[in-house]
């Protein structure tokens, strides 16, 4: 696992602690995606958050041609996706991706 990779899903596994304590009623699963999408050809590592009693799920991706940013996709189980935005990942913080979580999940 590349060093951004990991330091993200730090970031997001203590956002998801965060979220977790707050709201003990909402479960959600947290998966590393490091090779999958490799072997699809796509340049980009993945993180993802589902909810499943909600059929809801938040995609971070890592794309290899644009390695300061992170994109974020809010959609559901299926792979629909609802909406989509950029961050810098500078700017991504437990209190950022527990806000998303929060504004996604309840």
């Amino acid at each position: 696992m590349n060093s951004k990779l990991k330091n993200l899903s730090e970031i997001i596994a203590k956002a998801n602690d965060l979220f977790g304590n707050k709201y003990d009623n909402i479960g959600t699963l947290m998966g590393i995606m490091d090779k999958a999408l490799r072997n699809q050809g796509v340049n980009a590592d993945a993180i993802t958050i589902d909810c499943v009693a909600q059929n809801k799920k938040i995609v971070m991706l890592l794309h290899d041609d644009k390695p300061d940013v992170v994109n974020i996709a809010l959609g559901n189980k299926d792979g629909d996706i609802f909406s989509s935005s950029e961050y810098p990942l500078a700017t991504l913080s437990e209190a950022v991706i527990a806000e998303i979580m929060e504004k996604n999940f309840t």
